[in-house]
């Protein structure tokens, strides 16, 4: 189980079976390939954190009251199940067609809404950042 997420969260995004077959390379596992659904989620984790470390929010990001925000739970199991999938080679134009490049585009967009205070999160602040939009006049 990482920060912010579990193999459940992934699951709940994605369904069962295909976390399951997205984190078999060569297909020959009856169940899933736990040390690569780790390190997908490690990676979403760490994609999230890199974005937002130096910024407005204390990173890990983490709620006032304890707790991570449901956005940024949603965000890492999403980048976490589009890691399984495309780590397997999966692109779009292929036979089934990659259905997630565009969901992917969607979550670093929404990310980029909150970092540039579109949007709050209801979590702990860095305290080195501003906490309001700056306005830069030439």
């Amino acid at each position: 189980m990482g920060q912010y997420l579990s193999r459940s969260d992934v699951e709940a995004v994605f369904g069962i079976d295909n976390v399951v077959a997205w984190s078999n390379l060569d297909n020959t596992q009856a169940g899933a390939n736990e040390g690569r659904i780790d390190t997908a989620i490690a990676y979403a984790e760490a994609a999230i954190d890199d974005r937002f470390r130096g910024g407005r929010y204390r990173v890990p990001i983490v709620c006032s009251s304890g707790g991570t925000p449901k956005v940024v739970v949603g965000w890492a199991a999403k980048l976490a199940g589009i890691w399984l999938y495309e780590s397997r080679g999966l692109r779009d134009g292929d036979e089934m067609g990659n259905k997630l490049s565009a969901l992917k585009q969607r979550v670093e967009a929404e990310i980029s809404m909150y970092l540039s205070v579109q949007r709050r999160l209801a979590a702990e602040l860095s305290g080195d950042a501003p906490n309001a939009p700056a306005v830069v006049l030439e």
